[in-house]
């Protein structure tokens, strides 16, 4: 753990994907930033992710694109396969968004997408923010603007005062309390993910691509309940990551979150379950981890004088479109060209709180009220062609 500076440029609370690519990136420009995460050290927590290629255009802006899509695996669309039999009853390049119903007539058709483990992406950016600028095992106490900055104390007693403060501190962010303190809920959904290697799939299935197999037929999908389990090619495609899709139901609240019985997940899954998705389970090579998905407003304010929030602090969303991460990177992207055009300063923060705020709404809302039915989301395509 590093010496916490009394005074600095900006200060990043939270070292997530909008955090530490806010870190690295503000770096890169010259700007003194200073990144203050929770956690005493940076896990294997998150399963995978997806960026989709706007936003990797975004990395590019820092250089990072190059090294990002080595260690990514782009995907060949996604294939929707029935749980029961593995029969392929859809395969299609993933929609765009303005194809899933949100406001952006610039994002129709298709896009192409990657797929990276989270704790992959974090342990690379930590080794390129400079020494002494990522300070570990700092929870937020109190966030306040003053005059000529602003000010982040942290339960260990330490205090630093900042020009700019930007809150990266996710869903249950404080940062974002200072302007909208709207309530968390907990939706009837939940994530459990692990890792398998790929050699437990069977050999004529290529990894290269998402595949979701469908519960729905086992389920009600107008009563939102049902399990499905989606799959992605990470690490080169020598794994396969697994995600337990548990719609309404045993939501796992008894256990331990961050180790899941696998027979909690199998009871869970159709008796009709296919065998090779059920050896999936069987050879995981990390625990399982659940996720209750929830959900909180976008917030109505994202920025003061002196303090702007990023990501799931201002618009934690659903995965339903695969969008957190990217639209975390996108916050950053507005966020720099904005300072690059008005300096460090307020405002910068206002210009960006300006272009992000309305944008991403539309994303929120669609993440949310989107049935998980990717057969439809075909149809979605189709009809525009």
């Amino acid at each position: 753990m590093t010496n916490v500076p009394e005074h600095v440029d900006v200060a990043i609370i939270g070292g997530g994907m909008g955090g530490l690519t806010a870190a690295v990136a503000l770096n890169k420009a010259g700007i003194e930033a200073h990144l203050f995460e929770q956690a005493p050290a940076f896990g294997q927590v998150g399963g995978h992710l997806t960026l989709d290629t706007a936003a990797i255009e975004v990395l590019a802006r820092w250089g990072l694109d190059g090294h990002f899509r080595e260690m990514a695996v782009e995907l060949n669309g996604i294939e929707v396969r029935q749980i029961d039999t593995g029969e392929i009853t859809a395969a299609f390049p993933l929609p765009d968004l303005g194809s899933m119903g949100v406001a952006d007539p610039n994002r129709k058709g298709s896009r192409v997408v990657h797929a990276f483990l989270r704790a992959d992406y974090l342990k690379w950016l930590t080794s390129l923010v400079p020494a002494g600028r990522l300070h570990l095992g700092n929870r937020l106490k109190s966030l306040q603007d003053v005059a000529d900055g602003a000010i982040a104390e942290f339960e260990n007693g330490k205090k630093v005062k900042a020009n700019y403060i930007i809150g990266a501190d996710g869903i249950r962010s404080m940062a974002r309390n200072l302007f909208d303190p709207a309530e968390t809920l907990v939706a009837p959904v939940s994530v459990a993910r692990t890792m398998c290697p790929v050699s437990a799939m069977p050999a004529d299935i290529p990894n290269d691509r998402m595949r979701f197999f469908d519960g729905w037929a086992f389920g009600d999908k107008e009563a939102n309940h049902g399990t499905h389990v989606l799959t992605a090619p990470v690490r080169g495609g020598a794994f396969i990551c697994i995600d337990y899709q548990l719609h309404g139901g045993d939501q796992l609240q008894d256990c331990n979150p961050w180790d899941i019985p696998a027979e909690r997940i199998a009871a869970r899954l159709p008796k009709e379950t296919w065998g090779p998705v059920r050896a999936l389970l069987d050879a995981r090579v990390e625990v399982i981890a659940s996720y209750p998905l929830q959900d909180r407003p976008v917030a109505t304010k994202w920025t003061s004088d002196h303090i702007a929030i990023i990501g799931d602090a201002a618009h934690a969303m659903r995965p339903t479109l695969g969008q957190g991460a990217c639209q975390s990177i996108h916050d950053v992207g507005q966020l720099l060209m904005d300072i690059e055009a008005h300096g460090l300063s307020t405002a910068a923060l206002k210009a960006y709180e300006a272009v992000r705020a309305p944008y991403v709404r539309s994303i929120v809302d669609v993440a949310k009220n989107t049935k998980v039915d990717p057969k439809a989301w075909k149809k979605k395509i189709e009809e525009e062609a």
